[in-house]
């Protein structure tokens, strides 16, 4: 008599958190996060467009937090940037 054997299920790598995220003024994906934890905040800039934001934030913050308050912030209009380092960018 035969041996029934089990099907091996394919084993998945684990879900990464991101490091790069999408930018809400351009629309790429060129938005890096970097933490500094002695001062407890972030700093957010856009590779392509030039944003440039620091945001204080709790010390429990990871950078996928840190970009969900600046994406917060940008929406409601508390972000103030100028417009014409953006049209410098279009124009090359």
């Amino acid at each position: 008599m035969g041996k029934k054997y089990k099907k091996k299920l394919p084993i998945r790598p684990p879900k990464r958190i991101p490091t790069v995220f999408q930018c809400p003024n351009c629309g790429k994906k060129s938005v890096n996060v970097e933490i500094d934890e002695n001062k407890r905040e972030a700093s957010i800039t856009c590779g392509n467009c030039s944003i440039n934001v620091k945001i204080e934030i709790p010390p429990i913050f990871t950078t996928v937090d840190a970009y969900g308050k600046f994406i917060d912030l940008y929406y409601s209009g508390g972000i103030k940037f100028s417009e014409e380092k953006e049209h410098e960018h279009k124009d090359r």
